[in-house]
């Protein structure tokens, strides 16, 4: 076989061998092209704990514990005011009306300790606010807390017609004189203080001069609570007594109850008729 057909043979070879290489290139590509793409990798999101309502709640009602749970919410996606901790909402009140799974947020809860804005959702609807002065002993002392049992006693004084002896009629003259009677009471029993408005008053107490001969040594700032005020809730018609006696000047006290007494006390006004019949004084 002369030079000239075995390189015919060699390159029809050749050519065979890419023919064949193209076609298995070609026929795979075809194949990957046909088959299913493969499913997509699982992406992970991340969440956080919000909490929302358990039930339908209507508003001012006070959230409980069984009110509430979390709620897994992706991250960026709760809006702004979103509560995330129970011990944020525990205690407070609806403001509006809540539906099952419904988000809490901020600006939906009233908290009973805000004397500017929501305190009017501790009253009842038959009840009034009213803010009453803190300027007896017991107060300028701090005893009184939020919550407690009061009395408040009353102190006034009015002018009453003379007494004249015997039962002749009085002249003109005797009819208009009169005298002044001082009379203390039970104004209002078994109330209890709402709120409290206080000014705290910061000041700075400096150290006496170590015996080193050191600097005088500054102790921390101190800070003191005064109370301005009490909020009461009050009837109507209570409130309205207790008005018309400040308005009148009277003088008041406030005397605190055991956490336990509920019961009205029977107790007689005291003046001076009444001191001179107990102590069995002479007139």
């Amino acid at each position: 076989m002369n030079r000239r057909i075995r390189n015919g043979i060699l390159i029809v070879l050749v050519g065979l061998a890419v023919i064949a290489l193209g076609v298995f290139v070609t026929g795979r590509e075809f194949w990957q092209r046909l088959a299913l793409p493969p499913p997509p990798a699982p992406q992970t999101v991340n969440t956080e704990r919000v909490v929302v309502s358990t039930h339908d709640i209507k508003p001012g009602t006070v959230l409980k514990a069984e009110d509430l749970r979390f709620a897994e919410m992706p991250v960026g996606l709760a809006p702004a005011g979103a509560i995330t901790n129970l011990e944020a909402a525990i205690g407070k009140f609806a403001k509006a009306d809540l539906v099952v799974g419904e988000m809490i947020l901020d600006h939906k809860l009233a908290d009973p300790t805000n004397v500017s804005h929501d305190v009017g959702f501790m009253l009842d609807d038959n009840e009034v606010l009213m803010a009453f002065p803190a300027s007896d002993l017991m107060s300028t002392l701090n005893v009184i807390q939020r919550g407690d049992l009061v009395d408040i006693f009353a102190s006034m004084s009015q002018e009453v017609p003379k007494k004249t002896a015997g039962s002749a009629e009085l002249t003109s003259e005797q009819s208009q004189e009169t005298e002044k009677y001082t009379f203390t009471f039970d104004a209002l029993q078994r109330v209890q203080i709402t709120a409290m408005v206080i000014d705290v008053v910061a000041g700075k107490r400096n150290g006496s001069l170590p015996l080193d001969g050191s600097e005088n040594l500054v102790q921390p700032d101190t800070v003191e609570n005064k109370t301005r005020a009490y909020l009461l809730a009050l009837s109507p018609q209570d409130a309205l007594v207790l008005k018309h006696l400040k308005d009148i000047g009277a003088t008041f006290d406030i005397v605190l109850r055991a956490p336990t007494s509920h019961q009205l006390f029977e107790v007689q006004p005291v003046m001076s008729d009444y001191l001179l019949d107990r102590y069995e004084l002479k007139k």
